[in-house]
Parts: structure tokens; sequence; C-alpha cells
């Protein structure tokens, strides 16, 4: 676990808000936030596929116990909020659930913790037609007090778990140009 991580953070922020400010960029786009704060949890998820983006958000209100529907688009601000944590922490645990990673740190004495999880698949294809797909799936760990952190050393196992990753690519082949592509196999 990197412990005041806030880089990453912004750095993950803006990699979502070029997303949606920009889905002429690419081929598909599906991704999610998922926002546990002191009082309220938020989830949002999306799409983009050939330009055009769509959405849902959701908050749970975790004092009065409501929910409702909200703007798909108000993510990124939201998120943002996360910011004011005093320490923020990449998590690199087994956990794979937004509330059970919450649960983790809860039980180690995390007073307050919060977590936010990013998933962000993006599609492209370059200028030669190579096909790109980028995967993004990480969680951070806001703490309202740096002091807390000696309850979260040791989270982390010996062997941090391979899910989580930011930027993972994964290219496929060039597309298949021949001059007897379109010839078939009549002379067989």
């Amino acid at each position: 676990m990197q412990f005041c991580n806030r880089d990453d953070f912004q750095e993950t922020v803006q990699e979502l808000s070029a997303l949606l400010a920009k889905p002429e960029h690419y081929s598909q786009v599906v991704w999610k936030v998922e926002y546990l704060s002191r009082t309220d949890w938020y989830h949002f998820y999306g799409m983009i596929r050939t330009g055009v983006g769509s959405g849902v958000g959701h908050v749970y209100d975790r004092v009065d116990r409501r929910n409702s529907n909200i703007p798909f688009d108000d993510c990124v601000s939201i998120a943002l909020g996360f910011h004011t944590n005093a320490c923020i922490s990449t998590y690199s645990g087994q956990r794979s659930v937004t509330t059970d990673i919450l649960e983790e740190f809860e039980t180690r004495g995390c007073i307050d913790a919060e977590v936010v999880r990013f998933g962000i698949e993006a599609r492209t294809t370059e200028m030669g037609g190579r096909k790109v797909m980028a995967v993004t799936d990480i969680a951070f760990v806001g703490l309202s007090d740096i002091a807390q952190r000696k309850h979260i050393i040791g989270i982390t196992s010996n062997a941090p778990s391979l899910k989580w990753c930011r930027d993972r690519r994964f290219i496929g082949a060039l597309p298949v140009t021949s001059p007897t592509a379109d010839v078939g196999f009549a002379g067989l």
C-alpha cells in the first residue's frame, strides 16, 4: 500500500474527465465510479459508444437512509470530494468489492475511512488499424487523520492482487492486408 498517494488519485480523475470530455476519440468506453464517503455512497456508471455517452448516477444517504438518482456527469466533481482526506492511499489488497474494502479498514480500527474505486475500459483504433484496449481498475482509501495510517499497515498481503491496475494496455494484431486476401480458395 502506498501512503499519501494523492498524485495517482488526481491522475485517475483526470483520465476519467478526459474520457467524458472527448468521447469522440474512443470506439467504446465502459466506466464506473464508486465512492463511499463518510455520509453518502455514490455509484456512477456509463458507456461511450461511437462518440456518444450515457450513464446513470445514484446516491445513498447513509444518515437519512434515502437514495436518489443524480446526473451521471456529476461523477468527476463528486469524486474530487475525496481529495479532502488528509491521507490518500492506493489499495492493492485482495478484496475487490468497495464495501468489503471499507469493512477491511474499519475492522482494523480506521475511523471515518473513505473508499473510491474507478473502473475504466477504453477501446480505440490506432491510425494503422491496430485495436488497443486500456484498462484501469483502481481503488483508493482516504483517511481523515494521517495518524490512522498505523491501523492499515499490513493490509496488503505478501502477494498483492494483480487485479488492480492503471492504464494496463492490451494491443491487438494489425489487420490482415494481403493482395490475395480477396481471392479466396477457389484454386485449391
